[in-house]
């Protein structure tokens, strides 16, 4: 099977475009009480007007020719802590004239009163001794208490970045996302970029269908160097780590917390599409899903436990999205209400799935709550699909077409700050640490 055959069997497997009138008739998902989710989906989100007020001091040059660096550094850390969304962000307009390169330039009067009233302040510098590095400073303005005080080196905005995911981890306790990358398929090949778009670089000159470890440590990926569709596992350096070797259609890889991969492969006698489970060199194969002419395809691991497999699976007349055991067993449909849903993408913190949703070319992002099954949709322009969620549970980056071709977007759990983060193309991404 060549490329452009697999991928026409793919889209019929992943898309089934012909949907019947009556799945049709039952296309869009309902809730008991969509305003249960919506309430849990608004409180992970700092809105305007409600959080602490964080205000951003530009950094100042101490070096001579760094201009541009301090550009792309404050832009960078700008854009980093409003889309990161747990702190109000202070306009810049209202903050005071006096620099502040250093603590001992630091007049806390001018940051506490109208107009910028600011929870906490950032400032720093950019310096160029021995290479370019931040000298990076964080204060509760109230308790006058320093907060951070750390020195990063490298480009500006890789800096900045790390200076971002500092904010984010002081003030929350978890993890930020501004040092995480997306895997996205670009043509023929795979390409890695920043979580923001920037810093694009090649990572496999054939594959499809890009997954990240929960650890970021390695990536799976469909690979046609063998003549015949099958899984590859490299590390993010790039060294082989293993995959499988079938002469059968295998597609949809999905790497657990434990060192497993599962994907859905055409490997039996039946020639049916099922799920099945593997180490990452391809040894200890086992069968999950025994169907009669049905698809069963899109595994999808619960990262928080391992315990648990998300999949889709049109055993019920049109594909829906089905939970199982990672061994096999209590498989269950997670929502059955007609219509076509497709690539399911389970939160890190195990919470929620979020999955396409749609049908006669219409097809959009929703996210299920596991727990109630209660759904939310967070898409409406355009065609949306391929979910994958960030590394903290907050957003979400998915494929579009509403710019007039497909490219990669990002977005919040709750559907808000819909950004488009790629250029010149990007479909079936894949969010990583």
């Amino acid at each position: 099977m060549n490329r452009h055959q697999f991928q026409a069997c793919l889209f019929t497997l992943l898309c089934w475009a012909i949907i019947s009138p009556l799945a049709l008739a039952q296309q869009e998902p309902r809730s008991a009480a969509p305003d249960d989710i919506k309430k849990q989906v608004g409180t992970i989100i700092v809105t305007p007007g409600n959080g602490p007020n964080l205000a951003l001091a530009d950094f100042v040059a101490r070096s001579a020719g760094l201009d541009s660096a301090v550009a792309t550094f404050n832009q960078t850390l700008q854009a980093d802590l409003q889309f990161a969304a747990i702190a109000g962000i202070v306009g810049k307009s209202l903050n005071p004239n006096t620099l502040v390169p250093d603590p001992a330039s630091l007049k806390f009067e001018e940051w506490s009163g109208d107009p910028v009233k600011a929870d906490y302040v950032a400032f720093g510098n950019l310096q160029n001794t021995n290479g370019l590095a931040a000298d990076c400073y964080l204060f509760d303005v109230k308790t006058k208490q320093q907060l951070i005080a750390s020195r990063h080196n490298g480009e500006a905005l890789r800096m900045a970045h790390e200076f971002a995911d500092e904010i984010v981890k002081l003030l929350t306790g978890r993890d930020g996302i501004a040092t995480s990358k997306i895997a996205f398929v670009s043509g023929k090949a795979i390409r890695l970029m920043d979580y923001d778009g920037n810093r694009h670089r090649g990572f496999a000159g054939d594959g499809l269908f890009p997954q990240f470890s929960p650890d970021g440590r390695y990536l799976a990926f469909v690979s046609f160097k063998s003549g015949v569709p099958n899984i590859v596992v490299q590390t993010t350096d790039g060294a082989y780590v293993g995959g499988t070797n079938f002469t059968s259609t295998t597609s949809s890889p999905a790497l657990s917390t434990g060192g497993q991969m599962a994907f859905s492969s055409a490997i039996s006698n039946d020639g049916s599409m099922e799920i099945y489970v593997a180490n990452l060199d391809g040894s200890g194969l086992r069968r999950l899903t025994r169907t009669t002419k049905a698809v069963n395809i899109s595994p999808r691991w619960n990262p928080r436990t391992g315990r648990e497999i998300a999949f889709i699976s049109d055993r019920g007349g049109s594909p829906q999205v089905y939970v199982m055991d990672a061994s096999g067993a209590n498989q269950r449909p997670l929502i059955a209400r007609g219509g076509h849903a497709d690539s399911p993408s389970w939160s890190p913190d195990g919470r929620y799935i979020a999955f396409t949703y749609g049908g006669a070319g219409s097809y959009q992002i929703f996210v299920a709550d596991v727990a109630s099954g209660q759904l939310l949709q967070l898409t409406s322009s355009g065609r949306n699909e391929s979910p994958t969620w960030s590394p903290d549970s907050r957003h979400l980056a998915f494929q579009s077409n509403r710019s007039g071709h497909w490219e990669i977007w990002r977005m919040h759990i709750d559907g808000s700050e819909q950004q488009q983060v790629s250029k010149g193309g990007g479909r079936s991404p894949s969010w990583g640490k």
